[in-house]
C-alpha cells in the first residue's frame, strides 16, 4: 500500500456497508483501512447502516477529519451531510432541520429508535446497495481529490422504490451542539456605524431588487426536507395573490408563518419567504450568545428601563394564570446589547423584548410582557432593515394611538395620488368584495406617513364581515396607502370566511372582550355588526387630506442615498424626545443571502399586542401627551379614559 494514497475507513455492517467497501477498494486511488484497523489517520470515515443510524454513530469517531454518514430510513437511503472537522454543517444540523420540518416523523423515530436502528430495511436490494455505493464512491473521491462533494452542506436522498436521487441543501445551524459556534454578545459588537447606501434608482427604498433573485432565495431557504422554509403555499384572497411560507420553530412544535400579499404571485412568494426568514432572526438569538444576566439595579447605567417599553398594572400581574412576572429592579433578567441612537452607545435591553421567542429555549427565565415581532425587519443591509423596522413601529404606534385615544381621523383623498394603482386597487377591492373602502391618516408627531384602511360592508349584508381594517406606513405616503390596501384585500377574504364558520365565537366576543385572545380574533370581532358603532369615532372628523400634503410633512427624501432617509427618520424620533434602539438579529442563515435582520424598539411608543388581556399601556405617558399635542378635542387624561375595547388591527 502506498502512503500517497489517502486512507478511507468504512464502518458498520450489513449489505450496504459491504457494497460501499467493495466499491472503494476497487479504486486504485484509495486505500481502504481493514475493518479492524484504526481510523486515526483516515482522510475520510464512511459510517454505513442498513437501518436507521443513531446520532452518536452517524457523527463518527471523535476527531475524524471527515465523516460521511449513510443511513437507511425505511424507503430511503440518506447520504450525508459530510461532516468535516472545524467546518459548520454536519449530520446534526440536518437532523435538527429535518425534525423541525417533519415533527410527526421525528416523534415516530424517537419512540421507535431501537427498532429502527436494529432492523434493516426490507427495501434495500443488492442493486439498490450497489447504486448507493456508487454515489458514496463519487463523494469520497471528490473529497480526497480536493473537489466539491455534493454532500458538503447537503445530503442525497435515494428512493429505494425507484432509485431516484434528490439533493437537499442544509444550512448549518449556528446553535448545533456539534459544529455550531456563536460569538459572545458584546457592547462593542453592538455599536452601529451607518454607511452610505446607494439607491438603484430615485424613488427606490430597497438597495437591490430582491424579487429578481427569487430562484436563488428559494434555493437557499426552501427545501421540503431540511429547508428553513419547507414550502410556499399560494392562493387568491380578496382578489389579490397571497403566499404563505411556514417556518418551523426551534424548541417548539408549532410554526410561525411568513406572509406575502401583493399584486403578483412572484412578489408575494418572495415576500412570504423573506418574512419567514425575518421571523427566524426575531424568535431567538441565533447570531450571538447572550452573556449578561443581572438585576436592573446592577446594570441601570447601561440598560433601558423596561417600564419605558410598556408593562401591565399590578392587578393584571397578580391575576390567576397570568404568564408574566412583575418587574422590580432586583429581578434578575437576561440582557442583550442594542445600539441607542440617542445615547450614541450600546445599551442593554431584556432579551425577551429583543427576541420574542426567547422563552421557548429558556422557559425558566422571567418574562415581563407579551412581545411579538413588532419592529423586526429584514434588508439587504442593516440600514435598510432599520428603515423598515422603524416604519413598522411607526405604523403600529400610530394605529394604537388612534385607537386608544379614539382619535377622529382625516380621510385621505385617493384622487390626489400620482400613482394610478392606488385608485385602481381601491376600486378593485370594492368591486371584488362589495365594500366601501376608506383610507384614514393616523400620522402622529414624527410625521412619518401612517394610514388606516377600513373596508365597510352594507348594513343589510348579514353574511360578510361588517368592517375589516389594516394599517400601512412609509416615508412616501402613496406607498403607505398601497401597503395598507395590499394587506386589506386578503385579510377581507380571510375574515369573511372565518366569520361564516365562527359566528357563535364572534357573538361571544362582542359580550366578553377577554375572549379576544388571538391575532385573528381582533379582526374577527369587528365582523359583527353589533360592535360596528365602536368604530364611529374614526369618521367623526370632516377633514380631508391630500397625499401631497402628507408628503410635504414627511422627510425630505434623498434621490440616491438610502442611509440619508434612514437618518432622517431616526432624527424625527430623536427630535420628539424619543430614542431608537436597534438589536442586530442577523444570523449566519441570513448572511447566506447577504441579508441583515434587526429588531427596532422605540421606548415610549405603543407596543402592538394580540389578545385583549395582553395590551400594554402602563409606563407610557406619551399615550396622554401626544393627543393633546395633535389638537384632539377630548384627549384621554388617564388610563381609565382609554378605549376599553379590543383593537381591530389584523
Amino acid at each position: 500500500m502506498s502512503n500517497a494514497r489517502p486512507l478511507v475507513s468504512v464502518l458498520g455492517e450489513g449489505r450496504l456497508r459491504d457494497a460501499v467497501a467493495t466499491q472503494l477498494a476497487a479504486d486504485p486511488r484509495i486505500s481502504c483501512v481493514p475493518p479492524d484497523g484504526s481510523t486515526e489517520d483516515s482522510a475520510a470515515v464512511v459510517v454505513v447502516a442498513d437501518a436507521w443510524l443513531e446520532d452518536a454513530v452517524a457523527l463518527g469517531p471523535k476527531g475524524a477529519a471527515a465523516v460521511l454518514p449513510v443511513s437507511t430510513e425505511l424507503g430511503h437511503v440518506v447520504i450525508g451531510p459530510l461532516t468535516r472537522l472545524g467546518r459548520a454543517g454536519c449530520w446534526m444540523c440536518a437532523r435538527l432541520r429535518r425534525s423541525r420540518n417533519h415533527p410527526e416523523r421525528e416523534l415516530a423515530v424517537r419512540r421507535n429508535q431501537q427498532a429502527l436502528a436494529s432492523r434493516p430495511s426490507s427495501w434495500l436490494t443488492s442493486f439498490a446497495a450497489d447504486t448507493v455505493a456508487a454515489l458514496v464512491h463519487d463523494e469520497i473521491t471528490a473529497l480526497v481529490e480536493g473537489g466539491g462533494p455534493r454532500t458538503a452542506s447537503s445530503f442525497l436522498r435515494v428512493s429505494l422504490a425507484d432509485l431516484t436521487v434528490r439533493t437537499h441543501h442544509v444550512l448549518p445551524d449556528p446553535l448545533c451542539q456539534v459544529c455550531g459556534e456563536l460569538p459572545e454578545d458584546t457592547a462593542e459588537a453592538a455599536v452601529l456605524s451607518l454607511t452610505r447606501r446607494l439607491k438603484p434608482a430615485p424613488g427606490a427604498y430597497r438597495t437591490r431588487a430582491v424579487v429578481d433573485a427569487r430562484e436563488s432565495l428559494l434555493r437557499t431557504y426552501m427545501d421540503p426536507e431540511a429547508g428553513l422554509v419547507s414550502e410556499v403555499q399560494t392562493g387568491d384572497e380578496g382578489g389579490l395573490p397571497v403566499a404563505k411560507a411556514p417556518l418551523a420553530m426551534r424548541g417548539a412544535s408549532g410554526t410561525e408563518a411568513g406572509w406575502g400579499r401583493s399584486d403578483s404571485y412572484r412578489v408575494s412568494t418572495v415576500t412570504a419567504v423573506l418574512e419567514a426568514v425575518e421571523r427566524w432572526g426575531g424568535l431567538q438569538a441565533g447570531g450571538k450568545r447572550t452573556a449578561v444576566r443581572a438585576a436592573y439595579r446592577e446594570v441601570r447605567e447601561l440598560a433601558v428601563d423596561p417600564v419605558s417599553l410598556g408593562l401591565y398594572d399590578d392587578e393584571r400581574y397578580s391575576g390567576p394564570d397570568f404568564p408574566f412576572t412583575p418587574f422590580h429592579d432586583a429581578l434578575e433578567l437576561r440582557w442583550v446589547w442594542a445600539y441607542s441612537f440617542r445615547r450614541r452607545r450600546s445599551v442593554l435591553v431584556p432579551e425577551t423584548y429583543a427576541y420574542y421567542g426567547a422563552h421557548v429555549l429558556e422557559p425558566d427565565e422571567p418574562r415581563l410582557a407579551y412581545e411579538i415581532s413588532n419592529g423586526c425587519a429584514l434588508g439587504s443591509c442593516i440600514e435598510e432593515a432599520i428603515l423598515y423596522g422603524l416604519l413598522e413601529v411607526a405604523e403600529r404606534d400610530a394605529f394604537l394611538m388612534a385607537w386608544y385615544g379614539q382619535r377622529p381621523l382625516p380621510v385621505i383623498d385617493l384622487a390626489s395620488a400620482r400613482d394610478p394603482r392606488l385608485r385602481l386597487l381601491a376600486a378593485h377591492l370594492e368591486e371584488e368584495n362589495d365594500r366601501t373602502i376608506t383610507v384614514l391618516d393616523t400620522t402622529v408627531e414624527q410625521n412619518i406617513p401612517c394610514v388606516w384602511a377600513i373596508a365597510v360592508g352594507r348594513p343589510d349584508d348579514t353574511v360578510r364581515a361588517r368592517a375589516v381594517c389594516a394599517g400601512g406606513s412609509h416615508i412616501d405616503p402613496e406607498r403607505a396607502v398601497l401597503n395598507a390596501l395590499c394587506e386589506l384585500g386578503p385579510i377581507l377574504a380571510s375574515v369573511d370566511r372565518s366569520y361564516e364558520q365562527r359566528r357563535e365565537h364572534v357573538s361571544a366576543m362582542t359580550k366578553d372582550s377577554q375572549l379576544v385572545r388571538t391575532m385573528g380574533d381582533h379582526s374577527l370581532l369587528y365582523a359583527d355588526p353589533e360592535v360596528f358603532p365602536r368604530l364611529a369615532f374614526l369618521f367623526a372628523s370632516q377633514e380631508r387630506r391630500s397625499l401631497r400634503e402628507m408628503a410635504a410633512n414627511s422627510i425630505p427624501v434623498s434621490l440616491d442615498d438610502l442611509t440619508q432617509d434612514v437618518n432622517q427618520v431616526i432624527g424625527r424620533y430623536l427630535e420628539t424626545g424619543l430614542d431608537v434602539l436597534v438589536v442586530d438579529q442577523t444570523t449566519p442563515e441570513h448572511r447566506r443571502a447577504a441579508l441583515a435582520c434587526v429588531k427596532v424598539m422605540v421606548p415610549g411608543t405603543i407596543p402592538m399586542t394580540f389578545g385583549h388581556g395582553m395590551r400594554r399601556v402602563h409606563g407610557l405617558p406619551r399615550l396622554f401627551d401626544i393627543p393633546r399635542l395633535l389638537g384632539d378635542r377630548n384627549p384621554p387624561m388617564t388610563i381609565e379614559d382609554l378605549n376599553p375595547h379590543p383593537h381591530p388591527f389584523p
